[in-house]
């Protein structure tokens, strides 16, 4: 690698820009890292990790203060912008910048990866700041969007972008099945990409636009048939209820769907159970997928005895991962509704995706609680015997 190329060109730039820096030469990473200050432009010291990734020039900047982020991330911003104004414009095309401490990627906004990310931000993001949180400190061009359960990396091959697709799922307490992010999720400092054949000129804004939306209606139409497939037998299938996990015949699910690409090319459709890293289906169509998760999701229990509504709900509440209801629900007693009343009334809450309503949880005691038109009560742990009757109406 030519290490005094870009890198040591723009270490004289930093200079020339009146920064102060310690440089230690990182010769096994191949990569400059550079303690910059400046007492009339910054207000405090900053980090600048100098890298190739992917096919990017990348400039990682990390700042440690106190400052109020806000003004960190400004500072950072303004920085990069009048490095991409002073510095020699044929080594501008492909340097990337990335800012450690938001996640947030910066960039020359004329040239062409500027255009990439602001359409990503606004055909994957819905007009979003990128922002990817990652274990590894320094990325590429990751991205990792709401509606996938996988990460994408975009990459430059001459005058084109290649779009590369990450075989590893989300963490499953990160997301829903049906793609409604529950919290941040992070790439994987290993993450593996595979290379795809969808690529698209660098400047033909409109190209990039059609892929970005044809790989997102892809995906989402993938979700949608798979989450409709399983919500069929188990209508509460896919819906967390304020931090606890959900049920499938009452062993938890956290499966995750994906669309990958095989060296040669060949797609490759897969829904596993991230838990036990089961299997769900997997082949190269959508539909062949979606016949082999009905095939496996409509296969009873093995004792022919299904979890009923009260025991799915009381389960998924219990976080038990055993599906024999009766170890744990030692008891149902119905006041003012019948037993079969009562699971319809949750079952039909459950296909509602309505929320537990809280009135009291205690550790060393009963919990109680408003569900369905029902008020619950039961012990705090299993087992135990459960109480329902008729929710008083005011």
């Amino acid at each position: 690698m030519e290490f005094t190329h870009w890198k040591r060109r723009l270490q004289d730039h930093f200079e020339r820009m009146g920064f102060s820096l310690l440089t230690e030469r990182m010769a096994m990473q191949d990569m400059v890292k550079l303690e910059a200050t400046h007492g009339a432009f910054l207000f405090f010291p900053v980090t600048i990790h100098l890298y190739e990734r992917s096919g990017w020039k990348m400039i990682a900047f990390e700042a440690k203060t106190d400052e109020e982020p806000m003004l960190v991330e400004q500072q950072i911003a303004s920085l990069f912008q009048l490095l991409m104004v002073t510095f020699q414009e044929e080594e501008r095309e492909f340097l990337l910048g990335f800012h450690a401490n938001t996640g947030r990627y910066l960039t020359d906004r004329n040239a062409p990866v500027g255009r990439l990310v602001r359409l990503i931000e606004e055909c994957w993001y819905d007009g979003d700041v990128l922002r990817v949180e990652t274990f590894d400190p320094f990325p590429g061009l990751f991205v990792a969007p709401p509606f996938a359960h996988q990460s994408y990396a975009f990459m430059p091959e001459g005058r084109t972008w290649r779009l590369s697709v990450g075989r590893t799922g989300r963490p499953a307490n990160d997301y829903r099945f049906d793609g409604t992010i529950l919290a941040p999720h992070r790439l994987p400092e290993t993450e593996l990409f595979t290379q795809t054949p969808l690529t698209v000129p660098l400047e033909e804004e409109d190209a990039i636009r059609s892929l970005l939306q044809s790989e997102r209606q892809t995906i989402a139409r993938f979700h949608q048939r798979a989450m409709a497939t399983i919500h069929a037998y188990d209508p509460s299938f896919g819906f967390a209820w304020r931090g606890t996990q959900t049920f499938f015949h009452g062993v938890p699910v956290n499966p995750f769907a994906q669309r990958l690409w095989l060296e040669d090319g060949v797609t490759r459709y897969r829904i596993l159970q991230q838990g036990s890293t089961r299997v769900l289906a997997s082949g190269e169509t959508c539909d062949t997928v979606i016949e082999m998760l009905d095939d496996a999701v409509s296969s009873e229990e093995p004792d022919g005895q299904a979890v009923s509504p009260i025991g799915q709900l009381l389960l998924g509440i219990w976080q038990q991962i055993e599906s024999d209801e009766a170890t744990y629900v030692t008891g149902v007693e119905c006041r003012g509704i019948s037993r079969a009343q009562a699971d319809n009334r949750i079952r039909h809450a459950l296909a509602r995706q309505e929320a537990i309503d809280w009135i009291h949880r205690a550790p060393n005691d009963h919990d109680l609680c408003r569900f369905g038109g029902l008020t619950l009560s039961f012990p705090h742990r299993p087992p135990g015997v459960v109480t329902i009757e008729r929710t008083e109406t005011e």
